[in-house]
């Protein structure tokens, strides 16, 4: 008899503890769908889910090559810079632009936003989705370089 209720002791606990993660689970995907609706707040970006960017890793998917050194060197050239990172469509890859302060830009590809998530955290770059909140207007006055 104690069996039996120690047994049922602990399913009530399993599934009330399913019940709570799943609640969570609920209300965490809500507010990511609110945000989307009401838009994120101006300059930010939606990053790819670190788990979306493993199994990519494991398939082997196929990804352009990044031109880290091409980035690292437009970097230290130019000051002021803002990254616009530009989503992946079927016609182009994912990719970044570099803007700088006098309105200079530059394209680069990226493989995936990994490696500009660390560069921007090293370096202080603000980083906008550029389908969200579209270019400087200070980038169309200047001349810029289309590819790296």
């Amino acid at each position: 008899m104690i069996r039996l209720l120690f047994y049922a002791f602990v399913v009530v606990v399993i599934v009330l503890a399913i019940r709570v993660a799943l609640d969570a689970g609920r209300a965490a995907a809500g507010s990511i769908r609110q945000r989307r609706r009401d838009g994120s707040p101006k300059g930010t970006h939606e990053w790819d889910r670190r788990t979306d960017q493993v199994k990519r890793q494991l398939k082997g998917v196929p990804t352009p090559d990044e031109p880290r050194d091409g980035m690292v060197a437009w970097l230290d050239e130019h000051v002021g810079v803002e990254a616009y990172v530009e989503p992946k469509t079927m016609m182009s890859p994912l990719s970044v632009v570099f803007v700088d302060a006098a309105g200079e830009w530059k394209r680069f590809p990226l493989a995936e936003d990994r490696y500009l998530r660390t560069l921007a955290k090293e370096r202080g770059i603000r980083v906008f989705d550029a389908a969200r909140v579209g270019y400087p207007p200070r980038m169309r006055r200047s001349r810029g370089g289309d590819e790296p």
